[in-house]
């Protein structure tokens, strides 16, 4: 899909590069090629992000036992020591 992305942006950019003007330029390859890339991009994280929070909930309470036990929070350890 990558190679998908960059011949579209390649094709907007050359047509953007023939517009007759500078700010026609950059206003057509913002709106044709930029915003649906980057689209494409948020509903992609979308979901991954859902995929990762269904695997997360389907381990169970262990994964979050773990991931507490991970995640620590780097504090000064003199005061565990006491």
């Amino acid at each position: 899909m990558h190679i998908v992305i960059m011949a579209w942006l390649f094709v907007i950019g050359t047509m953007a590069l023939t517009s007759t003007s500078v700010v026609g330029g950059v206003a057509f390859f913002a709106f044709a090629g930029v915003a649906p890339v980057a689209f494409y991009a948020w509903i992609k994280l979308r979901r991954l992000n859902a995929r990762r929070r269904a695997a997360a909930s389907a381990a169970g309470p262990a994964s979050v036992r773990q991931q507490r036990v991970d995640g620590g929070d780097d504090a000064d350890a003199g005061r565990d020591q006491q």
